[in-house]
């Protein structure tokens, strides 16, 4: 059989973090071993039931088993526009600053196709979500890796940024609460982020997917700040916030600009949002605020449990002040963390993500997710 060549551009993409994780959970699961998974944030916890119910009844419903408008419901662009006045006093245009997404992953990735050029510079933060990365190389550009370090508590330092990438920058890609570092994001941050993005007109892609998922200290969204819908886009997602990860569904809001950009490239690549699916997550946004703080509950609980068994086996460098997971520091005799999260395969049959995965500055970090019950972390903790 001829083999084909791969592009340049998919050659210089690393092997995608979570497909690999798939890929040891299938050998394990093929030789019949039963292991404690605690690595992709893919919720065990079912979608809401009546967002279940709607979906299905929708599905019946002929009108949604067409194709559907590129820009997304109506109903829906207006039920997000309620939700995000209500939770972030931001009034946004259903119609020009909102756009329905087939998963914030799918917008994230596409949006640099509408306004980045070969080789210019698109800044992501390290360690981070490996999506940014996939953009950056599937639209052609150049990327510069901004640190994050423990000691200025995973925000990036914006003033050290070299002159020359700033004048160059087209798009920063920021995440708060951040994946992997769980960091919520202080709204001074936001201000100086804002005001920096606006000087060196750079677009400010803000992914807020989990802005839901907080425990203490409630995360802002960037819209809020003055200035903000001149420059940024943000993303949100309806699998972090009502686990509907396999309904794939989520959203974008800001600058019109940037909204109507990211839906010409849309109307080239796929053909709108399935009608019920639009209709469940309409749902899901207008009648079940109180899943959501339930949801939180679980999670602060799992959260609670799984750090203090951390402390008392020693792993006393633990931070998870949002999402659902926890970002632990390896002991120093631990050099490496991808040799870490084999042995943990290996020897203890539990599957963690090893820092390293996101980027060289999450080397001697490994990330668990909080995705199964409390007595499944009780045991992953018994045997750690």
């Amino acid at each position: 059989m001829k083999k084909f060549k791969l592009s340049k551009r998919l050659q210089k993409l690393p092997p995608y973090l979570f497909a690999e994780i798939d890929r040891q959970k299938k050998e394990l699961k093929e030789k019949g071993i039963d292991f404690i998974d605690l690595s992709i944030g893919d919720p065990d916890i079912l979608a809401p039931q009546s967002v279940v119910r709607g979906l299905y009844n929708c599905a019946k419903i002929k009108e949604n088993q067409k194709y559907s408008l590129d820009q997304g419901k109506e109903s829906l662009r207006r039920a997000i526009k309620n939700w995000f006045y209500e939770r972030f006093n931001v009034n946004l245009d259903e119609d020009k600053e909102i756009l329905p997404l087939i998963g914030s992953k799918e917008g994230l990735v596409h949006f640099p196709l509408a306004f980045v050029n070969n080789n210019e510079y698109i800044i992501i933060p390290n360690p981070s979500y490996p999506g940014y990365r996939g953009a950056a190389i599937f639209s052609g550009a150049k990327i510069y890796e901004l640190p994050l370090f423990k000691k200025n508590h995973f925000l990036p330092e914006l003033d050290k940024i070299p002159l020359s990438i700033r004048n160059k920058a087209k798009i920063i890609y920021i995440n708060y609460p951040n994946n992997p570092t769980t960091v919520v994001a202080p709204f001074d941050f936001l201000e100086n982020l804002v005001k920096f993005c606006t000087k060196y007109g750079i677009i400010l892609v803000y992914d807020n997917a989990y802005s839901e998922i907080y425990f203490e200290e409630k995360p802002h969204s960037v819209l809020e700040v003055d200035g903000a819908r001149e420059i940024a886009i943000e993303f949100h997602s309806f699998s972090k916030t009502f686990c509907m990860t396999g309904f794939r569904i989520g959203w974008a809001a800001g600058n019109q600009n940037l909204i109507k950009g990211l839906l010409k490239v849309k109307t080239n690549i796929d053909s709108g949002i399935f009608g019920a699916i639009q209709d469940a997550a309409t749902l899901a946004l207008e009648k079940e605020k109180k899943y959501v703080e339930n949801l939180r509950k679980v999670f602060k609980e799992r959260r609670d449990v799984f750090i203090e068994g951390l402390h008392n086996k020693g792993f006393n460098d633990a931070i998870a002040q949002a999402t659902f997971y926890v970002w632990v520091k390896l002991p120093p005799k631990i050099r490496s963390s991808i040799e870490f999260v084999k042995k943990l395969m290996q020897e203890k049959r539990i599957i963690a993500t090893a820092g390293i995965g996101f980027g060289k500055y999450g080397e001697g970090f490994v990330r668990f997710a909080l995705t199964v019950e409390v007595e499944v972390l009780k045991k992953a903790l018994l045997i750690l």
